[in-house]
């Protein structure tokens, strides 16, 4: 992609040479940005993936880079599955829940879903504009206004487009944008011929308390209430809170709780993976790392790892011990909460799924739209599997009691 740009428009994208990466020298957008997904300490933890190929798009407006955004490449099926385009499209999991349809939709989506793994391979290697942390991965230019920033994500679609052609991927998808962007986006990459999907929410937990009494007088009487009696179980149980701070925060005991619980969900990555994902946190980005613990009779039972910018926390990931009782939500929430407040944090972001829990304890649900493009063969097959893979996580958020605005192509 040398200095091409869809027609009509302002924006050339450019790929950065294989083995590439923009740094702060010539980005400003990557330094110290409040959003760690941003950071381009990110971007090294992100590149230490075997399990995907990361390139850079950078986004060019008459000569300046006014955006640059991460590709993450799946050669063939065994990525991640929340950055692999074509096993994403349903498959069932926290961003597809076909039990939530309709009957006669139901029927249909397993009919239509039974068919789908002979084709997938057809549509490899594929291409998502996306980095870890199930975020849209786009950095841009300090200086841009909100309007100049949502331009750059309209033009998104086509650059995406041209960037597949060019590395010979025979799918792609935009993946995880928010409001403000997600409407002129939808405009672009529907006129495309994208497929709109919502994918869940980010739980978003604004803080505007400057102390943790001050915290709990602020929240309703419900919630209080609930707050005081999971933090007097959480006390009762014999736990208390430690506070880890930097890359030393991680050690042997929280590898192990990471593994038990990855084994407990059936989630991927034994403990060979979980050390080296670990280790690059601690090498790349160590310096952000919030650990709170749960410990018993001197024990380490549970953990939050979060990440840490000026203002805001990311949780990254939980390990718990299976007997570790009533401790996830006080550790998770209350504790976190409480940490926060005192050190200055205004927002706690908790990431995709779990919205009951995350909804009734104060978090704002804010959706996350995709769009998906597979060329060729069974294209409609997946478009209608992606229209009811929006469907089921629609009625989703509408049952937890925060319905998401549908994008343009949605509202039929």
């Amino acid at each position: 992609m040398t200095g091409t740009e869809p027609a009509g428009s302002p924006y050339k994208g450019h790929l950065l040479p294989p083995g590439s990466r923009p740094s702060v020298l010539d980005f400003a957008g990557l330094h110290a940005p409040d959003l760690v997904w941003d950071d381009e300490r990110w971007l090294r933890f992100t590149e230490r993936t075997d399990l995907h190929e990361v390139h850079y798009l950078e986004v060019h407006e008459d000569g300046t880079t006014v955006a640059m955004a991460t590709l993450l490449l799946s050669p063939e099926a065994g990525g991640l599955l929340f950055y692999d385009p074509p096993r994403l499209a349903g498959t069932a999991g926290p961003m597809a829940e076909p039990e939530l349809l309709e009957p006669a939709d139901r029927q249909r989506w397993d009919a239509l879903t039974s068919t789908l793994s002979d084709s997938r391979p057809d549509h490899y290697p594929s291409l998502a504009l996306a980095t870890f942390g199930s975020h849209h991965g786009v950095v841009h230019a300090p200086d841009r206004t909100a309007v100049q920033r949502r331009a750059v994500m309209a033009a998104l679609p086509a650059l995406l487009e041209q960037a597949a052609a060019e590395l010979d991927c025979r799918s792609m998808a935009l993946l995880y944008v928010g409001e403000p962007d997600a409407e002129a986006v939808d405009t672009a990459a529907a006129g495309a011929g994208y497929t709109a999907a919502l994918l869940g929410a980010d739980g978003v937990y604004e803080l505007a308390a400057d102390s943790w009494d001050e915290y709990i007088a602020g929240i309703s009487g419900r919630r209080r209430s609930r707050l005081r009696k999971e933090l007097r179980d959480y006390a009762a149980a014999g736990f208390r809170t430690v506070v880890r701070e930097g890359p030393d925060a991680i050690d042997d005991d929280v590898v192990a709780l990471q593994v038990a619980h990855r084994a407990k969900y059936g989630l991927p990555g034994g403990d060979d993976r979980v050390r080296r994902d670990f280790a690059a946190i601690r090498e790349e980005i160590g310096d952000s790392c919030l650990l709170l613990g749960s410990e018993r009779d001197g024990e380490l039972q549970g953990f939050v790892l979060l990440l840490r910018t000026r203002e805001a926390l990311f949780a990254r990931t939980v390990g718990f011990m299976p007997e570790a009782h009533g401790c996830y939500l006080a550790l998770t929430y209350h504790e976190t909460a409480r940490w926060a407040v005192e050190h200055g944090i205004r927002r706690v972001h908790y990431g995709l799924a779990a919205y009951e829990a995350k909804f009734a304890r104060g978090c704002e649900l804010q959706p996350r739209w995709a769009w998906f493009a597979f060329p060729g063969e069974r294209t409609d097959t997946f478009r209608e599997v992606l229209t009811l893979q929006s469907r089921s996580i629609e009625r989703r958020l509408a049952l937890v009691g925060c319905p998401a605005v549908p994008v343009p192509s949605r509202r039929t």
